[in-house]
């Protein structure tokens, strides 16, 4: 069990600007709940190592720059979500855990949220926009749960948030970034004007139980996500990315591991991050819910049937038509459908939902006692969702977590491994064995 030692709020450490901060549409869209993540970290011979003075000294200073998460999340008088900066303060948990990393499954679950993250019960409030949780393990390391309210902003918001802290706990400004909440660049025109069908942000909620699903991770070598890229190539110059060709490989194996319909349609849906997509670009320091979500539809029979190179194809034209004009049509969309419109919570099984932080400095969070050991989601959104990260450390790789139920994922392992051996057969120097499993579960590929 884990035993709480000290909850509190902790507020920022000079005043801040108070009052209520407009959100965007995108904002509204965005999922309701916490996101965030765990970070592990091996004790070293510091004598302060994890002192929670300097941790809660520094988050104080951080949250003078993010005052908005001391605030909390209100709505204005017609009916839109918005922040009140308030200065209430985040809430911030130290904790003791009697087990070592060794005993620990780290992988998104039930578990691991339970054991490293605050919940909106504890805080008091579901209101409340930042939750933290520091836990010292029996083994002398420490697990720093983070849980932000969505509302507040996507990805690479909070880790924005997160790289301010640790540079101000280890003493470093030159880099710090003072963030931007001005979100009126993606305001609606008026009239609002909408030239493309948006379907990523109609539908119905589809219910289903994660009691009989599985949640496995693949690491796929830098030198297999080479050998894949290789097929689009032209010269020297890759004709996509790596998240093009790993996420329709996953696609095309699920739909055959799931044993679909041929007649059905199957769906794919992701997010794009369009800060450099807008004409002018967003800010580098942008923060808020500044990605939009995009998807692409096809026979099940044309995904499995079909080359791979057709389905790269295919999700790379989606991610190509995320343009200024398409984004201004969706902010549009969105401002005349208003309340009609919310972020569907789970997806019919011939769907696929795919989450990419792919890119993004997740291990840029040394509070002065060196770098997380590992950084991974606490949560699983639900059946049919697929994460794609960096691999950690320099080994240049592609981590994909994906849960579905487990008869499809015992036959998605099998496709999917070989699918990777057949691209990858022509590289015999890599010395890789295909699905070998570690002691938590995972799949090394």
């Amino acid at each position: 069990m884990v035993e709480v030692l000290e909850s509190t709020f902790v507020a920022p450490s000079d005043e801040t600007p108070k009052g209520r901060l407009w959100l965007s549409n995108l904002d509204q869209v965005a999922p309701r709940g916490f996101v965030g993540g765990v970070y592990l970290y091996k004790r070293t011979d510091a004598t302060n190592f994890f002192s929670v003075e300097v941790l809660k000294a520094s988050l104080s200073k951080a949250l003078v720059l993010f005052y908005p998460l001391a605030g909390r999340q209100s709505v204005s008088y017609d009916g839109r979500a918005e922040l009140d900066c308030n200065a209430a303060g985040c809430f911030f948990v130290r904790a003791q855990l009697q087990r070592t990393f060794d005993s620990i499954n780290f992988q998104p679950s039930p578990e691991l949220e339970r054991l490293f993250v605050p919940s909106v019960e504890m805080a008091g409030s579901p209101f409340v926009m930042l939750m933290i949780q520091v836990t010292y393990l029996k083994c002398g390391g420490v697990v720093l749960g983070s849980a932000f309210n969505h509302i507040f902003g996507d990805g690479r918001s909070g880790l924005h948030f997160i790289r301010t802290w640790t540079s101000i706990a280890r003493g470093d400004l030159s880099n710090i970034v003072t963030p931007s909440f001005d979100q009126t660049p993606l305001r609606a025109c008026s009239p609002p004007i909408v030239k493309f069908d948006h379907p990523e942000y109609i539908g119905e909620t589809v219910r289903s139980t994660l009691a009989s699903s599985m949640t496995k991770k693949f690491t796929i070598s830098k030198k297999q996500v080479h050998s894949l890229k290789s097929r689009f190539t032209k010269g020297s110059f890759p004709l996509t990315s790596s998240f093009c060709v790993v996420v329709s490989l996953v696609w095309k194996c699920y739909c055959d591991a799931k044993s679909l319909d041929h007649d059905a349609t199957t769906n794919l849906m992701f997010t794009a991050d369009i800060r450099d997509r807008l004409k002018p670009p967003l800010p580098k320091n942008h923060c808020g819910n500044a990605v939009v979500r995009r998807s692409v539809r096809a026979k099940v029979s044309e995904i499995i049937s079909n080359p791979l190179h057709d389905v790269v194809e295919r999700v790379k034209a989606a991610i190509d038509s995320v343009n200024d004009e398409y984004v201004r049509s969706l902010i549009n969309y969105l401002e005349i459908v208003k309340n009609q419109v919310f972020a569907t919570t789970e997806v019919p099984e011939s769907h696929l939902r795919v989450v990419s932080i792919s890119k993004m400095p997740l291990y840029d969070a040394d509070f002065g006692w060196g770098a997380p050991e590992l950084v991974t989601r606490w949560r699983v959104s639900g059946n049919r969702v697929v994460y794609i990260s960096d691999e950690p450390g320099i080994n240049g790789g592609i981590e994909v977590v994906i849960t579905v139920d487990s008869p499809t994922m015992h036959r998605f392992e099998q496709m999917f491994d070989e699918e990777l051996n057949a691209r990858h057969e022509n590289s015999s120097s890599s010395g890789i064995k295909i699905g070998r499993k570690n002691q938590i579960g995972q799949s090394k590929l």
